[in-house]
C-alpha cells in the first residue's frame, strides 16, 4: 500500500511517502498511529475517494492524507 502525506500533517507522521506491505485487510488506524494527529484538521483519501481513519485498506490501495484547506 502506498501512503502519501501532504501538508502540515507530515510532521505528525514523520514521512512524506511510504510503502507498507501486509496481507489481507487492515484498518488504516492499525497501520498508522493517529494518536497525536489533529484528525479534525486532515482529510483521508483512499483510491481517490474520501475515507476515515478506521476504514479497511488492502495492500494494493493508494492512501493520501492531507490537510483540510479552507478559505474565504
Amino acid at each position: 500500500m502506498k501512503i502519501r502525506i501532504i501538508g502540515f500533517v507530515k510532521k505528525y507522521f514523520g514521512f512524506e511517502e511510504k510503502e507498507v506491505n501486509f496481507e489481507g485487510k487492515k484498518r488504516l488506524d492499525e497501520i498508522l498511529d493517529f494518536t497525536d494527529v489533529p484528525v479534525n484538521l486532515m482529510a483521508v483519501i483512499i483510491n481517490e475517494k474520501a475515507a476515515k481513519i478506521d476504514q479497511e485498506v488492502e495492500n494494493t490501495d493508494k492512501v493520501i492524507i492531507t490537510q483540510i484547506v479552507a478559505g474565504g
